[in-house]
């Protein structure tokens, strides 16, 4: 089914579309949630409590990627339940990729939104300027949070230089970063 007959049968509060949703996109956010979660109840509820905030948000919402859209729900679910588990003590080697990328990125208060929007936009920016193979590479390990094994056997290079791809991609967002006036 396609998501413009998805998103009317949400507006339309038909059930239906959940369904659709859960079909269409189960696997893709599956995997993500399993990727930070380590726990495949967790991440089984955590695409549960995904399908309710759709639920709520459409109307009044009309996302133009509705699969995009519910990812970024379920990443963002599964990142506060992962935040929730680490303050347990549970599971840290989940944000390692994104210790790394921390490096590239100022250490500002990211809850400023403004700021927030400035740096999404110009990551954004920068990764638009990249090849199409590192800008998967970037998304893949510091957006799905991918291993770098899991990324090289994906794209057919060895984990060794996926490693070396994503150190110089780093390097290069950081000068880009500060060449845009950004402080590091």
């Amino acid at each position: 089914m396609e998501d413009e007959r998805i998103i009317a049968l949400l507006e339309n509060r038909d059930e239906a579309g959940l369904a659709a949703v859960s079909r269409k996109y189960a696997g893709q956010a599956g995997q993500l949630a399993g990727r930070l979660l380590y726990d495949e109840g967790a991440a089984a509820e955590c695409l549960n409590d995904a399908l309710l905030a759709l639920w709520q948000k459409i109307p009044p919402e009309k996302p133009r990627h509705l699969g995009a859209y519910w990812l970024k729900i379920v990443r963002n679910l599964a990142l506060k339940r992962l935040r929730h588990d680490l303050a347990q003590k549970r599971r840290p080697q989940a944000l390692l990729p994104l210790d790394e990328l921390a490096e590239a990125l100022p250490a500002a208060d990211l809850a400023d939104g403004l700021a927030a929007q400035h740096l999404r936009e110009l990551i954004e920016r920068f990764l638009r300027e990249q090849s199409a193979l590192n800008r998967a590479l970037f998304l893949r390990r510091y957006w799905y949070l991918e291993d770098t094994a899991a990324i090289a056997g994906r794209c057919g290079l060895s984990a060794g230089a996926v490693e070396a791809r994503l150190f110089r991609l780093r390097q290069k967002l950081a000068a880009y970063l500060q060449k845009e006036g950004v402080e590091l």
